[in-house]
């Protein structure tokens, strides 16, 4: 018999209090990628592991930058909750309506950078992994992990996060695992990411003198880099749809980041430019590249003289897991038990680090957790009734998954 649903919700009612508190220390630690280490955030989970009584590990490639795994239990059978540490910048401060590194409860909500992305699945799998506990659900065979990890937000494709606790055997025993990003669906893959830096190379001369003048000398390496973005904004990726991604498409999206030009008066030298492309399964990533290299050179030609380098900056694959997994099937049904609302198992947009769990072979959805949105954008929130049922939520899942996979050995 599986622990009683309305039991769970009633019990994680009881932690909102503290979940809330503890998510709004979360916010309150600035964990910026590239500006904040996330060495502070992993002190304040290992103190509310402590308060809660759960064992806990540091396992970290820089000291600053560690992960912590929080567990109970030491049974072969290990559930896994993954959340990341660090956030993007607030930008512009003044497009949020409070202080973004504050958590503010506002309107049945909580603002601030990271809630919904990902503090609130660090707060949300912390008490899970207690409550669990102190009902005694996590039994002698099971093991129930809480990985909050750094470095995610550099493109997912980090070795100082959840590919160096893959790297370091840290993870064998999990059977599954969530990525606890706020959500609205049952995401069970994500779109690949491949994401290219374009430099282009001209001739520097003054603006002023008689040879840009006359058409003589100087090369505008900015307006070549535009003219190479322009064609690609307009080029179409031939795909196949995916039952799971629903209207998503292959799509570029030229130019995410642009330098160029090193004074006012002089004809730009170089220019760089980032050009994010967002894959469906089943995409042939060398396909693409070759395609815009030929693009690339096709404009260049136009402009004689002018050079370009390209590379790869991030590559990523597309993953999907099979709307049929037990993982995904016990998710929805418990989800849409607890609820009372209809849930649909699809795959997401943007990628994650979910690819690294099931290129090595362990299930995992890429993302559920509670409600919220604005990840990336200005007032980013997190519904504050969603924490308790995504805690009681995730308990059930954890509890029947691992018991499916015991059933049939």
């Amino acid at each position: 018999m599986f622990t009683d649903l309305e039991f769970l919700e009633k019990s994680a009612n009881s932690l909102e209090n503290n979940i809330v508190d503890f998510l709004c220390d979360l916010v309150s630690i600035q964990s910026v990628n590239g500006t904040n280490p996330e060495k502070h955030v992993a002190d304040r989970i290992t103190l509310e592991a402590k308060k809660l009584n759960l064992p806990f590990q540091i396992k970290s490639q820089k000291k600053d930058r560690p992960n912590v795994l929080v567990s109970y239990g030491d049974g072969p059978l290990e559930f896994l909750f993954v959340a990341h540490m660090d956030t993007v910048s607030p930008g512009d401060i003044n497009t949020w309506k409070s202080n973004p590194f504050q958590g503010v409860k506002r309107n049945d909500r909580i603002y601030g950078r990271g809630t919904a992305d990902n503090k609130a699945g660090i707060a949300c799998a912390l008490y899970t992994i207690a409550m669990m506990k102190n009902l005694s659900i996590i039994q002698n065979n099971m093991k129930i992990t809480l990985a909050a990890v750094s470095d995610e937000e550099s493109g997912a494709t980090s070795k100082i996060g959840v590919q160096h606790l893959i790297n370091t055997n840290s993870l064998n025993d999990a059977k599954g695992a969530i990525y606890t990003y706020a959500s609205d669906n049952v995401c069970i893959g994500h779109r690949g990411l491949l994401r290219l830096e374009i430099t282009t190379i001209g001739k520097s001369v003054h603006t002023g003198g008689n040879a840009w003048n006359d058409g003589i000398d100087g090369i505008n390496a900015v307006t070549g880099l535009a003219a190479i973005l322009l064609k690609l904004e307009s080029t179409k990726i031939d795909f196949t749809p995916h039952k799971s991604f629903g209207t998503l498409r292959n799509i570029i999206t030229p130019g995410t980041i642009f330098n160029g030009g090193e004074f006012e008066s002089v004809v730009p030298n170089s220019a760089t430019a980032i050009v994010d492309i967002r894959l469906l399964p089943e995409t042939d990533y060398n396909y693409i590249i070759n395609l815009i290299k030929s693009l690339i050179i096709d404009e260049t030609k136009q402009r004689p003289g002018i050079k370009y380098n390209l590379s790869v900056k991030n590559k990523l694959p597309a993953v999907v897991l099979d709307e049929n997994h037990p993982l995904v099937t016990t998710t929805v049904d418990i989800a849409q038990k607890i609820t009372r609302q209809e849930w649909n198992a699809l795959g997401a947009g943007p990628a994650n680090e979910g690819y690294m769990l099931i290129k090595s072979g362990i299930p995992t959805l890429c993302g559920f957790g509670p409600k919220g949105d604005n990840a990336h954008g200005a007032n980013e929130w997190i519904e504050i009734n969603s924490l308790s049922t995504t805690t009681a939520i995730y308990a059930a899942v954890a509890e029947q998954y691992l018991s499916t996979i015991e059933n049939n050995k």
